[in-house]
């Protein structure tokens, strides 16, 4: 059964410690990904262009995690890995920021 959703900053923890497995993509620029990230999270810069051929290259078995600064963008994207196949992909609401006011864990 695969599930496609947006889910809240403390979900999303809730979701990385209860399933250590799941890949968590973060969608920022390099700049932005390289001050902070949220611990584990694989950068895959939204550029554009070779955005969709990165993701088409990543095992569509497999649960994700995925973020954007604000959430726009993660919310699109998880609807493009819908419509490409992939099972289990989750977004975080607001995104980075929404992350960060929450005061979850974040690393450099």
């Amino acid at each position: 059964m695969s599930s496609f959703r947006l889910i809240t900053p403390q979900n999303a923890l809730k979701l990385i410690e209860e399933h250590p497995e799941t890949v968590i993509i973060d969608i920022r620029p390099e700049e932005d990904y390289n001050v902070d990230h949220i611990p584990g999270a694989l950068n895959l810069d939204y550029d554009g262009h070779d955005f969709q051929h990165k993701a088409e290259q990543l095992d569509k078995s497999k649960k994700y995690l995925i973020y954007c600064k604000s959430g726009v963008r993660s919310e699109y994207f998880m609807g493009k890995m819908k419509e490409s196949g992939f099972d289990e992909v989750y977004a975080i609401q607001g995104g980075y920021v929404a992350w960060q006011v929450s005061k979850l864990p974040l690393e450099s």
